[in-house]
C-alpha cells in the first residue's frame, strides 16, 4: 500500500520542518556531500513542500518536482522557486539540465529506484541521496509502542550498498557515504504532536490498530519517562556520486 500524501499536505511542515534543523543538518548535508555551489542549477526530486528548495532558492536555482500536487501547492505558497508536478520515472527535463539532483528521503516511496536514479542522472552531473541506515536504525520508545514499524521500513527502505550500486549503474562514479548524527530536543508534548499527525509515512502502512494502540501507548508512557522533555537521535546517511 502506497502512502497517500495528499492527506498530509497541509500539516507536512508542522509536524516534519524545523527551519533550524533543515539548515543546519540536512542542507549542510546536501551541500558538503553534493559538492554545490552557489549559482549552480538544482533539482529537488521529490520535493514535498519544498522545504529544501525555499533554502536554496537564495543562492542556487531550483526546480522542486513532485508527483503530488497537493504537495506542490504548499511549495508554490514560498515562491521563489519552480514547481513541477512530474513522473520521477519519465523526468521533464532535458539531459544535463542540471548540476546537482538531490533526492532527500525518497527512494522508500519508489517502486522501482534504480529505475528512477537513472533518469535523474540522465538530467543531473551530480547527485546526493539522503535516507536513513535501516541496517542501523533505532527509534528507541517508538519500536514498544509499534513494533512492526521498523520491519516494514527494512523491507522499504534500500540498503546503503544497494543505493551505491544502483548509482554506479546509473553511469555516476566516485560515491560518497557520510552518516551524520542528528540531535534535537522537543517537549515531550511536541513529540506527541508529531506522532498524532502521523510524521512518519509509515505509520500509513501499520497493520490495522497497531497505530491507534501505539499512540495510546505513547500518551501514556512518554510523559511518565522523559518528564516534559524528549531528545530524538538519530543517523542519516548522505550518499554522492557524479559522471
Amino acid at each position: 500500500m502506497a502512502v497517500d500524501y495528499s492527506r498530509h499536505a497541509a500539516d507536512y511542515d508542522r509536524v516534519r520542518a524545523d527551519e533550524a534543523v533543515d539548515r543546519d543538518f540536512w542542507l549542510r548535508g546536501l551541500v558538503e556531500v553534493g559538492r554545490l555551489r552557489d549559482g549552480e542549477r538544482v533539482l529537488d526530486f521529490g520535493a514535498g513542500t519544498g522545504r529544501f528548495a525555499h533554502l536554496l532558492a537564495t543562492t542556487n536555482r531550483v526546480v522542486a518536482l513532485d508527483s503530488s500536487n497537493a504537495m506542490l501547492r504548499v511549495a508554490r505558497a514560498k515562491g521563489h522557486f519552480e514547481c513541477v508536478e512530474g513522473d520521477g520515472y519519465r523526468l521533464p527535463f532535458r539531459g544535463d539540465t542540471f548540476d546537482l539532483a538531490m533526492v532527500v528521503m525518497v527512494l522508500q516511496h519508489l517502486g522501482d529506484y534504480g529505475a528512477a536514479l537513472r533518469e535523474v542522472a540522465r538530467v543531473a552531473h551530480r547527485v546526493v541521496v539522503a535516507t536513513s541506515d535501516m541496517a542501523t536504525r533505532r527509534l528507541g520508545i517508538l519500536e514498544e509502542a509499534f513494533p512492526t514499524l521498523l520491519a516494514i521500513d527494512r523491507k522499504r527502505f534500500p540498503s546503503i550498498p544497494a543505493i551505491v550500486r544502483a548509482l554506479e549503474a546509473a553511469g555516476l562514479r566516485d560515491p560518497i557515504v557520510d552518516d551524520r548524527a542528528l540531535v534535537r530536543g522537543l517537549t515531550t508534548e511536541e513529540q506527541l504532536d508529531r506522532v498524532r499527525h502521523r510524521y512518519l509515512s509509515t505509520f500509513d502502512l501499520l497493520p490495522p490498530g497497531e497505530y491507534e494502540r501505539g499512540l495510546r501507548f505513547l500518551e501514556r508512557e512518554m510523559p511518565r519517562r522523559y518528564g516534559d522533555r524528549f531528545e530524538i537521535s538519530a543517523r542519516f546517511t548522505f550518499v554522492g556520486a557524479t559522471r
